[in-house]
């Protein structure tokens, strides 16, 4: 004996489709790095200026390659921020020479090269980079900073004797969506309040950069030498 089974009703009021896709690659807009407001953190140090000047410069390098991605690879770059390995320019030469294979694993293709040119057409390198290249300059505090004092109460300005600042290409004030220009980074801008750690490239830079014999190192990623 047979036996006959009924489907189960379906209550649902089936309605054709009315909505279309209507969005083509033509009305994408890609988002530029730009486009976005990143900030990257001036570590203050007296003792480690050129390696606290030079992570700032390997951050917004490989941000502007799309490459930055904090991680792992922030525990490397704090590396520079103690004396140890960022306190001079030979440190941070040495430190880059040994973890640029590893900087190289992690999608960094940063490249370095140590010189001693003047100042003027380092920066004009350093703008032509879009953003690509940088460049960490071993200055005098003094020259920078000739305030009574800048460099602390209880600290000597001739104390600071590895100061460093950094130069890159960026929007000064990226909420203002303002063009882009050299932008000078200062680990330690002192403490009578009368420097900032991120401001314009001022022109006492370059004869406090004179004073330390016009050593730089420049930073850039691979194809923008």
């Amino acid at each position: 004996m047979s036996r006959t089974y009924d489907a189960p009703k379906d209550d649902r009021v089936r309605w054709p489709a009315t909505v279309e896709l209507v969005v083509t690659r033509d009305d994408v807009v890609l988002q530029r790095p730009e486009d976005l407001v990143f900030s990257v953190p001036v570590f203050h140090t007296v003792n480690a200026c050129c390696g606290a000047a030079t992570a700032y410069l390997l951050r917004r390098i490989a941000y502007r390659a799309g490459a930055y991605a904090p991680g792992i690879q922030e525990h490397i770059f704090h590396e520079l921020n103690t004396s140890r390995e960022g306190g001079s320019i030979e440190k941070v030469q040495r430190w880059f020479n040994g973890r640029s294979s590893t900087l190289a694993e992690l999608g960094y293709r940063l490249q370095c090269r140590r010189v001693a040119v003047p100042t003027a057409p380092l920066l004009e390198w350093v703008r032509q980079g879009k953003g690509y290249r940088g460049a960490m300059l071993p200055t005098s505090f003094k020259r920078l900073h000739p305030g009574d004092k800048a460099a602390g109460r209880d600290a000597p300005d001739d104390a600071v004797g590895y100061h460093a600042v950094g130069v890159t290409m960026e929007q000064f004030d990226p909420k203002a969506r303002a063009p882009e220009e050299l932008v000078m980074v200062d680990p330690w801008p002192g403490v009578d309040g009368k420097a900032e750690d991120r401001a314009k490239v001022t022109p006492l830079v370059e004869l406090a950069h004179k004073d330390r014999g016009l050593h730089a190192l420049m930073f850039f990623w691979t194809g923008w030498s």
